[in-house]
């Protein structure tokens, strides 16, 4: 969203704004068929209590930050589903002339960048959306099943 879209507002990684979006959710019961995307950008900006993150944690110099194939084999089944399907998301709706172009499910290419980060670990640094990138259409695109 941020640096292919161009949006502002997405800049926190997914531990650092579910509380926010869960918070957001739980005090206005009437928004809960907004997207979490919505929601997140309305909770962005809002302040964290009285923590200061002046001075913490890392500053990410390239679009994908940490989510690479070592992160991958880190995360659940559930939370590799979550960024594809995000990724997905963006790729479909928030680039006006997408350069990458998927026509298979989440799912499914779920389960074809976890065989190749599994088949490959040498690659551990190599962003996920590089790997996913290797199955849009026209380079061995995903079963859309």
């Amino acid at each position: 969203m941020t640096w292919t879209a161009h949006k502002k507002g997405f800049s926190a990684t997914p531990s650092q704004i579910m509380g926010k979006i869960d918070r957001f959710y739980k005090s206005h019961p009437g928004s809960a068929s907004l997207d979490v995307i919505d929601v997140w950008q309305k909770v962005a900006g809002e302040p964290e209590g009285s923590k200061s993150d002046e001075g913490q944690g890392e500053i990410w110099k390239n679009a994908h930050w940490y989510l690479n194939g070592d992160w991958w084999s880190q995360v659940s089944e559930a939370e590799q589903l979550g960024f594809v399907e995000g990724y997905l998301w963006c790729m479909r709706t928030q680039i006006p002339a997408p350069i990458e172009s998927y026509v298979g499910t989440a799912s499914s290419y779920r389960r074809r960048i976890d065989a190749f980060v599994r088949a490959n670990p040498k690659l551990g640094k190599e962003a996920v959306a590089t790997t996913l990138q290797r199955y849009q259409d026209g380079a061995g695109a995903a079963d859309p099943r």
